[in-house]
């Protein structure tokens, strides 16, 4: 293949998906890496790590499917349900992670040969055949899911899941006292204002300054908590 007479050295498909890769890094400065596994003659999948939500690259019979499909989701689902088990085992005390939370760290390249496919348009980007009309299935390996726990998506997950998790516990754990009223001169605000215990307060208005001080020494005995004053003039 040439392109402005230059040769383009891609020889497989997995020199494709090398081409979409190269030079990417993850959130840790490393490059990305990539696991692909050829699941026979009509099946060819390559997985990596995406921190854009879900992406996917896609091919049936030698067509460009930039929508992806239902070839796009069987192979996506197949590693999710695997990636699924090994977070379960290694996300301990953290938040139920669910199969859509794991896809969005997917980004899956997929190559395959599908007897009679169907589309919703005529540009043929979304393949809409149902799976089991495929005429074969991707049969990915444990070798495959291995490789893949091992590219760093099990570990973004799982950063992801405990983000999640203390931002919860903090929504959950008790709440800080608000800061009483500021800039309102002679307002001597009661302790529980601003807080849970706010509407069990009274703010008791005086006419003056003399006023305010016999109110003052009034409530003294019992408390400040549940009163404030404030003089009108």
């Amino acid at each position: 293949v040439f392109l402005n007479g230059q040769r383009i050295g891609v020889k497989s498909f997995k020199d494709y998906v090398d081409l979409y890769v190269k030079g990417k890094e993850d959130d840790t400065g490393n490059p990305l890496k990539i696991a692909y596994e050829n699941c026979g003659p009509r099946w060819e999948v390559a997985v990596t790590l995406s921190d854009k939500g879900f992406q996917q690259m896609s091919f049936v019979n030698s067509i460009a499917t930039t929508k992806g499909g239902r070839h796009v989701d069987h192979v996506t689902d197949l590693i999710v349900k695997n990636l699924t088990e090994t977070l379960k085992k290694k996300n301990k005390g953290g938040i139920q992670i669910k199969p859509f939370q794991i896809k969005n760290h997917l980004w899956i390249f997929v190559n395959c040969l599908i007897n009679n496919p169907t589309f919703d348009s005529q540009t043929k980007e979304n393949m809409t055949l149902q799976a089991k009309s495929f005429g074969s299935k991707c049969a990915i390996t444990d070798k495959f899911i291995t490789t893949v726990t091992k590219i760093g998506i099990v570990e973004s997950v799982l950063s992801w899941a405990k983000f999640k998790a203390d931002s919860q516990l903090q929504k959950l754990g008790p709440k800080s006292k608000q800061r009483k009223l500021q800039g309102i001169p002679k307002l001597e605000d009661a302790n529980d204002a601003g807080t849970a215990k706010s509407l069990d307060c009274t703010l008791i208005l005086t006419e003056g300054d003399s006023a305010k001080s016999m109110a003052v020494s009034g409530i003294a005995s019992i408390g400040r908590d549940k009163y404030g004053i404030f003089p009108l003039k």
